[in-house]
C-alpha cells in the first residue's frame, strides 16, 4: 500500500511538473510574440463582441425578468414556457424603451450645449489671452501661453464643431457606430436566448464543471461566480440609479442657478459619478474650467454646489441605494480605483471596486478560516 501510495504521489508530481512546464512554454511564446497574440486576441474579442453585449444585457435584465415572471405574470394562465418567453421579451422591450426615451431627451440637449460651447470658444480664447496679457505682460512667457491657448482652443473648436454640427453625419455614416449598433442588436438576441433558457445554460455549465473538477472545486467555483454576480449586480445597478439621480439633480440645480450648459454639465457629472469617491470631482474639473472662463463667480458657485452634492450623495443617497453593500473600507475603495484606472483606464475605474470587493471578500474568508483552524481570534 505504501508503494502504491508513493506511485500515486509521484504521478501527481509528474502531472504538476508537466502542467508547469506547459505554462512556462506558453508564457515564453506569448512574451516573445506579443504583437501576434495581441492581434489575434483583438480579432477574437471583436468576433465575440455581440456575445459580450448579450451577456452584459442578460446580466442586467435577469432580475427584471424574474420579477416580471414571478410577480407580474404569475397569475397568467399560460404554459410556463410561454410565461418565460413573455417575461424575457418584456424585459428586453423595457430596456429598449428606457434607452430610447433617455436618448430622445438627452441627445438634443447635449447637441445644443456642445454647439453653443463651440460657437463661444473664440470669445473664451480671447478672454483667456487678455487675462494672460494683463497679468503677465508682453514678454516671451506671455506669448508662449497665448500661442498654446490659441492652438488648444482651435483644436477644441474644431472637435466641438464636428461633434455638434456633424453629429448626424457621424451617427449616420460612421462605420464604427454602425458596426457597434449591429453588434448591440445581435447582443439583444443573444440576451433574449440567455434569459429564455437560463436554467439550461446553467445546467450545461455545471455539467462541464462536474465532468472536469471535483465536487469541492465545483462548489468553490460556483461560490466565487455567485459572489461576483452579486457584487457586480449591486454595484452597477445601484451606481447607475445613483448616478441618474445625481445627474438629474445637477441638471435641475444648474437650471435654477441660471448656469450655462446645464444639460452638458449634468450629463458629465452623472456619468463620472459612476466612479466612487473621485467621480463627482473628476466630472466637476472640466465644468469648473468652462465656467471659470465665462464667469468666475459662477465657477465658484458650481464648485461649492458640487461639494454639497457630493456630501449628500456620499452620506445619504449612495448608502440608501447601495446599502453599503460592497463591504470595502474607503482606503481599499481608493486603492481599487487608482489601480483599476492605472491598469485599464476609465473602464478600470468603473469596475475596479466590484472586482476588488470580490477579491477582498475571498481573502477575508480565507484569513478567517485559517485563524479558526489555528484557534486565534483577532478583531477585524
Amino acid at each position: 500500500m505504501k508503494f502504491l501510495r508513493m506511485k500515486e504521489e509521484t504521478l501527481e508530481l509528474a502531472k504538476a511538473l508537466t502542467l508547469a512546464g506547459i505554462m512556462i512554454v506558453l508564457f515564453y511564446m506569448i512574451v516573445h510574440n506579443i504583437p501576434v497574440f495581441a492581434g489575434f486576441l483583438g480579432k477574437v474579442i471583436g468576433a465575440l463582441t455581440p456575445f459580450i453585449f448579450g451577456f452584459c444585457i442578460a446580466f442586467i435584465l435577469i432580475r427584471l425578468r424574474r420579477f416580471i415572471e414571478g410577480r407580474v405574470l404569475a397569475n397568467l394562465k399560460v404554459k410556463p414556457r410561454t410565461r418565460r418567453l413573455l417575461a424575457s421579451g418584456l424585459s428586453v422591450l423595457v430596456m429598449i424603451l428606457v434607452l430610447f426615451v433617455f436618448c430622445l431627451i438627452l441627445i438634443p440637449q447635449l447637441v445644443d450645449s456642445i454647439s453653443s460651447l463651440a460657437g463661444s470658444m473664440n470669445t473664451y480664447i480671447s478672454t483667456i489671452s487678455k487675462w494672460i496679457q494683463d497679468y503677465m505682460g508682453d514678454d516671451d512667457l506671455s506669448e508662449f501661453f497665448q500661442t498654446a491657448i490659441s492652438t488648444l482652443g482651435s483644436k477644441m473648436t474644431t472637435w466641438l464643431t464636428e461633434a455638434g454640427g456633424g453629429l448626424e453625419k457621424i451617427l449616420g455614416y460612421s462605420v464604427s457606430v454602425v458596426s457597434t449598433l449591429f453588434d448591440f442588436l445581435i447582443g439583444l438576441i443573444v440576451a433574449l436566448y440567455l434569459l429564455l433558457d437560463e436554467e439550461l445554460f446553467k445546467n450545461q455549465f455545471n455539467r462541464l464543471l462536474y465532468s472536469t473538477l471535483s465536487e469541492r472545486m465545483v462548489y468553490k467555483v460556483n461560490y466565487v461566480l455567485g459572489l461576483m454576480g452579486s457584487m457586480f449586480n449591486r454595484f452597477i445597478a445601484g451606481k447607475a440609479i445613483d448616478s441618474l439621480i445625481i445627474g438629474f439633480l445637477c441638471w435641475i440645480s444648474m437650471v435654477l442657478m441660471d448656469m450655462p450648459y446645464a444639460p452638458l454639465i449634468g450629463f458629465v457629472v452623472g456619468i463620472t459619478n459612476m466612479i466612487p469617491v473621485f467621480g463627482p470631482f473628476l466630472g466637476a474639473v472640466p465644468c469648473i474650467l468652462i465656467l471659470l472662463i465665462i464667469n468666475p463667480w459662477k465657477a465658484l458657485e458650481f464648485a461649492i454646489f458640487i461639494l454639497i452634492l457630493q456630501q449628500i450623495d456620499g452620506n445619504i443617497i449612495g448608502p440608501k441605494i447601495l446599502g453599503d453593500s460592497m463591504g470595502l473600507p474607503t482606503l481599499w475603495i481608493m486603492f481599487a480605483i487608482i489601480m483599476g484606472g492605472a491598469m485599464f483606464g476609465i473602464v478600470g475605474m468603473f469596475l475596479g471596486v466590484p472586482v476588488f470587493s470580490v477579491i477582498y471578500m475571498l481573502c477575508n474568508t480565507w484569513v478567517e478560516n485559517r485563524l479558526k483552524e489555528k484557534n486565534i481570534h483577532i478583531e477585524a
